[in-house]
């Protein structure tokens, strides 16, 4: 089944990697949006819910991002320039908006500090800027657990996702089919290893785009104060946390639609160091 009815499928070579490309089309007096998903994951798998609402009133482009052809170390060059690639291919006089979730927001960051005449502005949901220690011991024990072939693997992921009131407020079908989508999710190691390496905090300093940064309340993979440190580290940045685990794009898409489309619309419509008013469960 397609990301959306009637997308636009391509591929496109950077580097000797074979990046595909989703687009919606549509011809709308607003920038597209390129959406960049987050670690070991596909446009289709991060975005089902989002892309749709989005491309209801703009162009939008997802891509999944490719492992380097030769084999060689991934590194976050290597996803910077799939990135790059792809927008300078989709932009047009209307500008384009990057909007990364979670490593995608990495990647997206890093875009806008190295390429800022690209874009009209910069979305970060759920990202970060420098690996730390908590995140570290994440990264172990979910390798570990990879290098064991534990059963306890999927559980681990399902459990660090997702926000306890999201989990416990399922139905025991809909719960069930969370359970087989995790269990069906695969974190390549070049991708887990490139997680534990990021430090973008110079980069992310020196942007000075319009940013929206959206953190996640229950996130145990990337706590909000990554992303309240990104909101620091821009200055013309606003910031909006959303009550949901790291998997806020399938617990709250309606939410990030509606912060993503208000923004999209008129980026500087709020004062940089706007911090918006939480919206309840």
């Amino acid at each position: 089944m397609p990301i959306y009815p009637n997308v636009n499928e391509s591929e496109l070579d950077v580097d000797g990697a074979t990046v595909r490309i989703y687009d919606s089309g549509g011809d709308w007096n607003a920038p597209t949006i390129v959406l960049v998903h987050g670690t070991g994951s596909t446009a289709e798998k991060n975005f089902w819910a989002l892309f749709p609402m989005l491309a209801f009133e703009h162009r939008v482009v997802g891509l999944d991002l490719a492992l380097p052809a030769d084999g060689s170390e991934l590194t976050l060059d290597h996803y910077v320039r799939q990135v790059e690639a792809v927008v300078e291919q989709v932009r047009d006089d209307r500008g384009v908006v990057l909007v990364g979730y979670s490593l995608g927001a990495v990647v997206a960051l890093s875009l806008a500090a190295r390429r800022p005449e690209l874009l009209t502005s910069v979305v970060s949901i759920a990202g970060w800027m420098k690996t730390d220690r908590h995140q570290l011991l994440r990264n172990d024990l979910w390798q570990k657990l990879q290098a064991e072939g534990s059963s306890a693997k999927a559980d681990f992921a399902l459990f660090s996702s997702y926000s306890p009131t999201f989990v416990s407020s399922r139905t025991e079908p809909d719960y069930q089919e969370i359970v087989r989508r995790v269990a069906g999710t695969d974190y390549p190691k070049p991708i887990m290893d490139l997680n534990r390496t990021i430090d973008i905090v110079d980069e992310t300093h020196s942007i000075e785009l319009p940013a929206l940064v959206i953190g996640c309340m229950f996130d145990q993979m990337v706590q909000p104060r990554h992303s309240k440190e990104i909101f620091g580290a821009i200055k013309n940045a606003r910031y909006a946390e959303v009550q949901a685990g790291h998997a806020v794009v399938h617990e709250r898409p309606a939410e990030l639609f509606a912060l993503i489309d208000s923004f999209v619309a008129n980026p500087e419509q709020h004062a940089a160091g706007t911090i918006f008013a939480q919206v309840d469960a």
